[in-house]
């Protein structure tokens, strides 16, 4: 049984084997509705993910113990867009067991906080249409939402801070 309680913290390269672990342990289908794509990160793609440039990006990741052992449940991200002073674009997962918690929402506004702090004007994002579980957190967080005007499959989310 697992704990209700996770810590949420910036990522460190030391978390490799963490977050290797978290996002190979991610179902298909969530790891579909994160990549948008049936693709599994790469050890390069991984160490990128947790050797961050704390100039142009953020991620924070949400952990919890486990028989004495650390365990990611989930991270979020942002990345500034060089094209598009003050705006960053953002990503969120969560391991399967802790969706539809609160989870989310907590990530979520964290890094809206820390965004805010480091100057970034909006955060944006794309999802599936269909992952319904994202866009009712992007609604509850105050994201504005518009189908995308190239695919109808995907919906761009917009937050103006």
């Amino acid at each position: 049984m697992r704990s209700r309680e996770a810590t949420i913290r910036p990522i460190r390269a030391a978390d490799f084997e963490l977050e290797r672990a978290f996002v190979d342990g991610l179902s298909a289908a969530t790891g579909y509705q994160r990549l948008m794509s049936t693709r599994r990160l790469s050890d390069e793609e991984v160490r990128r993910f947790t050797a961050i440039d704390p100039e142009r990006e953020l991620a924070l990741i949400a952990t919890t113990t486990v028989d004495g052992k650390e365990r990611q449940v989930g991270v979020v991200r942002y990345v500034k867009d060089e094209l598009a002073p003050g705006e960053a674009e953002f990503a969120i997962v969560l391991a399967d067991d802790w969706q539809r918690g609160g989870l989310g929402t907590k990530l979520l506004q964290s890094l809206i906080d820390a965004a805010r702090t480091h100057g970034i004007r909006r955060l944006v994002a794309t999802t599936q249409s269909t992952n319904h579980g994202m866009l009712a957190l992007a609604r509850r967080l105050g994201f504005t939402l518009a189908l995308n005007p190239d695919s109808a499959t995907v919906t761009n989310l917009t937050l103006d801070l």
